[in-house]
């Protein structure tokens, strides 16, 4: 026989597996009743931490000429939290002037200041979201 008088506590588990991009947002509840309290609700909404779904240069993808200055934005979508943008050429981190987020959070776009040199000649530029 069971003591359920001794009992204070008792609790459940939800385990949901191969979350994906269509949990976001969702809200599991959790009701549990007794004789003096009846219909008692726990809440949980899902906040998924998501790697981008593309990035893209989306100017200056054509030949540069070596000493003239460029701006060249990279746009990433889909992260959450909104992406971290970096630049690379050859190898070495470039320092990027602005960084913009969009209202929703979907989307961010990243503008570099770059004046490529004669050594840039061959070089690939690069554009990195995480």
């Amino acid at each position: 026989m069971i003591d359920y008088a001794h009992e204070s506590t008792l609790s459940s588990r939800l385990v949901v597996r191969n979350l994906s991009r269509a949990h976001q947002h969702s809200v599991y509840s959790c009701q549990a009743s007794n004789f003096y309290r009846k219909n008692v609700t726990a809440n949980v909404t899902i906040e998924l931490r998501l790697r981008p779904l593309a990035v893209e240069i989306v100017n200056g993808t054509g030949p540069l000429s070596a000493d003239r200055r460029y701006i060249v934005q990279c746009q990433s979508v889909g992260s959450r939290p909104p992406a971290k943008i970096t630049w690379w050429m050859g190898g070495v981190q470039l320092t990027a002037t602005n960084q913009t987020t969009s209202e929703d959070g979907n989307s961010t776009l990243a503008s570099l200041s770059f004046t490529p040199t004669r050594e840039d000649h061959g070089k690939t530029l690069t554009c990195r979201a995480t």
